[in-house]
């Protein structure tokens, strides 16, 4: 498959034929770059969810050996619940890097692309400054209520 599926028109289920692309999928399909994007958010989000947790795993692993005196306790559970949240978060990360792709994607010849993905990852350093610092800032605020 080498266009987004959704950027095909609604058909009627009697009509065998379908009309032509539209605005949204202009350029598409004539693209080795979108195709490539295209086929490579799946692999994006399994190398996400994969390579995430054996990270995290290494991470806890040298933890434990610099602090081998100190008897923590840590049981499998929490090393199990762990690695998978890890995988989970490396998944979403692997989706918003496709999907950031895919943005500047759109960007670069001017199709049409929806207010909040722009707002995501269209305005570079704007989008940055205006709208991650603060999901960081206030993820961090939340999370920090949440567990006092």
């Amino acid at each position: 498959m080498n266009h987004d599926p959704f950027d095909q028109p609604a058909t009627d289920a009697a009509s065998p034929t379908v009309t032509g692309p539209t605005e949204y999928a202009v350029g598409v399909e004539d693209d080795p770059a979108a195709a490539l994007i295209n086929t490579s958010a799946w692999k994006k989000i399994l190398i996400g969810a994969v390579v995430t947790p054996v990270v995290v795993a290494g991470l806890v692993r040298r933890f434990m050996v610099r602090n081998a005196d100190k008897e923590f306790e840590i049981d499998i559970m929490s090393i199990g619940l762990l690695l998978v949240l890890a995988s989970v978060v490396g998944g979403l990360l692997g989706g918003l890097l496709a999907w950031k792709d895919r943005v500047e994607h759109r960007v670069a010849n001017n199709l049409p692309i929806s207010f909040p993905s722009k707002l995501l990852f269209g305005y570079g350093i704007l989008s940055l400054i205006l709208v991650w610092v603060p999901i960081a800032i206030f993820g961090t605020i939340f999370v920090l209520v949440l567990t006092l």
